[in-house]
């Protein structure tokens, strides 16, 4: 057995549950933030802040999707409804909470109403959380430079 290799897999093993560790407390951290945070961008009709921090440039902005939960948590009416609707594709044993809520999403941002028996039995509710994406720093940073080659 190369015990080189099998140590070398222990460290990142061992490494990799101290990182997750880490990006347990800081999620933690996050959402303990980000309640007061979302309610202060709204106050200050803020849509996007961007923030220097360190070498690079965190944007922040509130992010707004729809996601449809059954009414009262009674999942099989959904199942069963589904079914009448003739939306049995979202249905295996249970149905897609992803591909449902997208389905949902896509007909109220084209302005079609759910149907009616759907609407009896689902919840749409807002998620709301905040988002942060890098951007450049500077006219030097690898993002700058990659959009430079291709813009041409």
């Amino acid at each position: 057995m190369d015990m080189k290799k099998a140590r070398r897999c222990a460290e990142l093993i061992a490494r990799k549950r101290t990182v997750e560790d880490e990006l347990r407390s800081i999620k933690d951290e996050i959402n303990e933030l980000e309640p007061s945070l979302i309610q202060d961008l709204i106050e200050e009709q803020v849509d996007r802040l961007p923030i220097k921090v360190g070498d690079d440039r965190v944007t922040l902005y509130i992010h707004r999707q729809l996601w449809v939960r059954p009414k009262d948590g009674d999942k099989d009416a959904v199942i069963q409804t589904l079914k009448r609707c003739g939306l049995s594709d979202f249905v295996s044993e249970g149905y897609n909470t992803n591909s449902l809520s997208a389905y949902v999403r896509e007909r109220i941002g084209n302005g079609q109403p759910l149907q009616p028996t759907l609407a009896e039995v689902v919840r749409v509710d807002e998620s709301v959380s905040i988002r942060g994406r890098r951007s450049p720093a500077s006219t030097d940073s690898q993002t700058a430079k990659a959009m430079r080659n291709l813009r041409g």
